[in-house]
């Protein structure tokens, strides 16, 4: 339905011009409440497709939301002309025409200090971050050290004059590096090109780069080099008055909703999240290296069900060509039937083992890069504890050692709180990668009260500051199966999230209830609540909820997938009960043990 509505717009937009299309000012649409304006584009998907000669895409609808807020906030009723162009460059020229200065320039641009000399852009979009990646099948880079060897005889695919091929020049240029350059046409062809051509790699946009990885094309992306820009923008002549009406529109609650939808039409529904975390978090590339583990969790569950499925199959077809080859047997020639039966059984069976060596060849190349991925994240994650920690002990070591003034003082605590908050992360991404991998010792019997108890007494102090107060109602002695760092860090990860979105000056209750050979340890705030949309996604690594903390506390999305993880190690059960403005309980279950 909403494309039928585009659609209508976009041919409403060519008739009834009365007003020259180029030379439109704003301040003249302001005077005449009307207007034309040129849009000078080029297709780019998934930003701007045409479908049967439909213009559809995130850019298109951006457009079309332009023209609704001039008419509803200003009174201002604005056509289009699209005028379709098969180069960047053809655009960048149209735009600095002096007789177009009311024109507009769209194909997900990227902003440069050397193309703002020679137009106007608008605030950004949309993120702008370009990876190099590569064929599947080639070496892993893991450090820019290591993308010398192979990758400085390789041959890069680009496009010229693009700042995919500004960026490549400066690596090699920087680097010394022998690579060739390998023009084509359309940058939306650099991940096919490579995928297609040995030994090369290339520049991609991150979103055009994880499209195709969650279409299980057989690519990858090089740790080194990536280049995080400015952001994509839409260009004007310098002279055009235009980018303050757009730049108004960019910063509105109705261009917010649009970006939402149009990104989960083309992009896909997870994109949404992605782009979100993307934005907030302090580190880029963990979330980037989360986003790809997860699809290539994906396609590895893909792969393998396709493997159970021809093993299915292999087993019934065997099963059918015994069949078939007993009751050949009685009823012809024992002989010569049975002969053809076997040749067409092993010729079946040929075929699928073919087919089953693929799969497993494809798995093996899987399982490589997702233990590339998770090596990074390790080795990421315990590079950055040490220098943080320095910081911190620097930082507490100048308060306690130098009279500061109050200023100076608060400006040393606020470092020691940041990088506390940082290695608290880090810590809690190490926690995330040792469940993933697994690495549990053998469990024995647990002391719950005592474990609840502590973690109570801990955070006494703190809840304190911010006038709370912790009650406890906890049965002595229970007992559970399992390791102490398990259950610690369920309950340390509840009572913080309690305390961090609890208002002033109210309470936390954690109890004990036996529930027949079951003990169930609730956590109760009266905070805000959680809203039946963030509770589908709230124990997803990266999820930042709706509700704000009430001290100003930073959230890093990991709390709760560690408590739902740590809690199926334990074989545990955990719900959440909680209404809007009501607050919240996380109920968490474990089977009773006696002490031993």
């Amino acid at each position: 339905m909403k494309r039928v509505i585009f659609c209508i717009m976009g041919v409403f937009l060519l008739s009834g011009v009365t007003v020259h299309a180029s030379d439109l000012t704003w301040a003249q649409a302001q005077r005449d409440k009307k207007g034309l304006i040129a849009i000078q584009y080029k297709l780019n998907e998934p930003f701007l497709i045409s479908n049967d000669s439909i213009l559809e895409g995130l850019e298109y609808e951006m457009m079309i939301g332009f023209q609704r807020f001039l008419s509803k906030k200003y009174g201002i009723k604005i056509k289009y002309k699209w005028i379709e162009w098969n180069t960047m460059a053809e655009i960048f020229e149209q735009i600095q025409i002096e007789e177009k200065a009311g024109d507009i320039g769209l194909d997900i641009i990227s902003w440069t200090a050397d193309r703002d000399k020679n137009v106007k852009f608008s605030n950004p979009y949309f993120p702008d971050f370009q990876v190099l990646v590569t064929h599947r099948s080639n070496p892993t880079v893991l450090h820019e050290e290591d993308f010398r060897y192979p990758y400085s005889d390789y041959t890069a695919i680009s496009v010229l004059g693009t700042t995919y091929d500004q960026n490549l020049k400066n690596i090699k240029d920087a680097n010394g590096f022998n690579f060739d350059l390998k023009y084509i046409d359309q940058s939306t062809q650099i991940v096919q090109k490579v995928v297609e051509t040995e030994r090369s790699f290339g520049y991609s946009d991150l979103t055009r780069y994880l499209l195709a990885l969650n279409q299980n094309w057989p690519i990858k992306r090089l740790n080194a080099y990536a280049v995080k820009g400015h952001g994509l923008g839409v260009i004007f002549n310098k002279n055009s008055d235009w980018d303050e009406p757009f730049n108004e529109y960019l910063a509105s609650p109705e261009f917010a909703r649009i970006k939402k939808g149009s990104i989960q039409r083309y992009f896909g529904s997870e994109f949404n999240e992605f782009i979100k975390n993307l934005s907030n978090h302090q580190d880029e590339e963990v979330v980037l290296l989360m986003q790809e583990k997860m699809f290539m969790d994906e396609e590895l569950e893909l792969n393998r069900q396709e493997v159970e499925r021809q093993a299915l199959v292999r087993n019934i077809l065997l099963v059918s060509m015994s069949f078939a080859v007993v009751i050949a047997f009685f009823l012809y020639n024992r002989s010569k039937i049975k002969s053809n039966a076997n040749k067409q059984l092993l010729k079946h069976q040929e075929l699928i083992e073919q087919q089953n060596e693929r799969l497993n060849q494809q798995n093996k190349e899987l399982i490589a890069v997702n233990e590339d991925k998770n090596n990074f994240i390790h080795i990421l994650s315990h590079d950055l504890r040490a220098p943080i920690n320095n910081i911190n002990s620097i930082s507490r070591m100048l308060m306690d050692d130098l009279k500061l003034e109050e200023s100076e003082a608060k400006m040393l605590n606020h470092i020691t709180t940041e990088s506390k908050r940082l290695s608290d992360m880090v810590t809690r991404i190490l926690d995330v990668e040792k469940i993933e991998s697994r690495t549990t010792e053998e469990y024995q019997v647990v002391g719950l009260s005592k474990i609840l108890s502590a973690i109570a007494h801990n955070f006494a102090s703190g809840a304190a500051i911010k006038g709370i107060t912790i009650q406890t109602d906890l049965i002595p002695d229970i007992h559970i199966l399992g390791l102490e760092e398990f259950v610690y860090h369920v309950f340390d990860n509840l009572l913080s999230n309690a305390i961090k979105f609890s208002p002033l000056n109210k309470h936390i209750y954690i109890s004990t209830t036996r529930v027949g050979q079951q003990v169930e340890v609730s956590v109760r705030d009266e905070g805000p609540g959680i809203s039946p949309d963030d509770q589908v996604k709230m124990f997803k690594k990266f999820q930042v909820l709706t509700a704000k903390a009430t001290g100003g506390e930073k959230s890093n999305g990991l709390g709760l997938s560690i408590v739902s993880k740590y809690t199926d190690l334990l074989n545990g059960q955990l719900r959440c009960e909680s209404e809007v403005g009501k607050g919240t309980a996380f109920v968490v279950s474990f089977h009773e043990v006696e002490k031993s």
